[in-house]
């Protein structure tokens, strides 16, 4: 078993094994793509544990007539600040017809905040047993739209609409933090190497892991209904299978240096680096493991998918990795290309830099610790958290909605319950047999009787 150990560098960067370790990796990446497919994740996103009393609170109000049923805020304020006009009150009047229209339920209102600078209008939609409200704030969102008022901005807000934004926030989200990820891991890679062509070998082997990575927690997930960010994931496996092939080619460059073939080089390198890259591959493998352990279902799931995924980067770097770099030989380094029969170009700046920490070792430490005092002071006081506008890093109909309700209402009337936050929607349940015609528990706006 040793003796195959052994061998398996000697396979990987050889002539004719470098040519049929890449065959092998391609047929075994097409039937692994193939089998595994690019589905979706099926499993929720539930932000309490199933036992906990609040889920199941949460599953039994879902058995109440209306329980499908949640309230939408439209707010009405003018565009100058001022009070709102008789004319402004009436025009807004306008709104309840084809609100009720769009929505089939009988909206209420308006109802003029105390200082006369705002009113709201009540409208109950119909999410359905899904909870996906976004059709039905479209829906009340194009009413609107359609009846503008001269010098009066009308939002719709509540718990609904700030499900719907929230969710539009993050349309294409993975797309942008893979190519922010790609693009700083190419930085980085091109900055150490300087290299126009090296770094594009290790980014295309840990592109191709994320690849099959994404495909293979995807399955997990389902198959054990596991809950997670698949784009934290893919930050995991790039970071982490960037990591391993720096480690890798740093050390491949060192016995260039002193060897005169390449492919032999490279075989000492993998021997030399493949225990250092196991080792920090499974303390974090392990450590993620450990999420198994939690409660809340989706760091549980993140824990097992990311485990999975740096498993996968773990193998693509140790036996992907090494027949590219063998293939391609030692021009990738170009124009910096070590031979043992030239002196070193590079690292000199660093050198001189490690050789004065030597001599001088307090200095640095001493100076290191200041200035990450320094820089940690501003922890102080520092308070965690985000308020519902302040989670929009642009602004949003609902954000604005609910402003404009917290600087006219008293505050809290508009707070979502605890199911209605759940299903990312808030508001009351109106019955459709009775409506709602007084204050009940939970309804955000005090209703007025005219």
């Amino acid at each position: 078993m040793l003796r195959v150990l052994r061998s398996i560098p000697s396979v990987l960067t050889s002539r004719r094994g470098a040519w049929w370790s890449l065959a092998v990796a391609a047929v075994l990446l097409v039937l692994a793509m193939g089998a595994l497919g690019r589905a979706d994740l099926d499993a929720g996103n539930e932000a309490a544990p199933p036992q906990s009393e609040s889920a199941r609170a949460a599953t039994a109000a879902d058995r109440f007539p209306g329980a499908e049923c949640q309230t939408l805020l439209i707010v009405a304020s003018r565009d100058d600040g001022a009070q709102l006009t008789a004319g402004d009150t009436a025009a807004l009047g306008t709104l309840i017809d084809p609100v009720g229209t769009a929505t089939g339920i009988a909206p209420l209102g308006p109802f003029p905040s105390d200082d006369g600078r705002a009113a709201v209008i009540q409208a109950t939609v119909d999410v359905g047993a899904d909870g996906d409200a976004k059709a039905a704030v479209t829906t009340v969102r194009d009413a609107v739209a359609a009846h503008p008022i001269s010098g009066v901005a009308v939002q719709v807000t509540g718990g609904p609409a700030f499900g719907v934004d929230v969710a539009a926030a993050f349309d294409g989200a993975d797309f942008t933090l893979l190519l922010v990820t790609i693009v700083i891991v190419a930085l980085l890679l091109i900055l150490t190497y300087r290299s126009p062509v090296l770094w594009m070998i290790p980014l295309v082997v840990v592109a191709l892991a994320d690849e099959l990575a994404g495909s293979a927690t995807v399955a997990v997930g389902n198959a054990l209904q596991l809950q997670f960010d698949t784009g934290i994931v893919s930050v995991l496996v790039f970071g982490a299978g960037t990591n391993y092939a720096l480690l890798l080619v740093s050390r491949y460059r060192e016995q260039l240096a002193v060897d005169t073939d390449h492919r032999r080089a490279l075989a000492r390198a993998w021997r030399g680096t493949a225990g250092a890259i196991v080792a920090s591959n499974l303390t974090v493998v392990l450590s993620l493991a450990t999420l198994v352990l939690a409660v809340i279902p989706g760091t549980r799931g993140l824990g097992v998918a990311s485990a999975v995924g740096l498993l996968i980067a773990l193998v693509a770097v140790l036996f992907l990795l090494p027949p590219l770099l063998a293939v391609c030989g030692r021009g990738v380094f170009w124009p910096f290309v070590p031979r043992p029969d030239r002196p070193r170009e590079y690292g000199r700046a660093w050198r001189g830099v490690a050789e004065r920490v030597v001599r001088r070792p307090w200095l640095p430490l001493v100076g290191g610790a200041v200035l990450l005092g320094v820089m940690a002071a501003g922890l102080f006081g520092t308070t965690v958290g985000l308020t519902q506008v302040e989670k929009f890093r642009v602004p949003s109909e609902s954000a604005a909605g609910l402003t404009v309700l917290g600087a006219h209402f008293d505050p809290g009337l508009a707070q979502a319950d605890d199911r209605d936050r759940r299903h990312g929607g808030g508001g009351c349940r109106h019955r459709r047999d009775r409506g709602c015609s007084r204050r009940r528990a939970g309804h955000g706006i005090r209703h007025q009787r005219r």
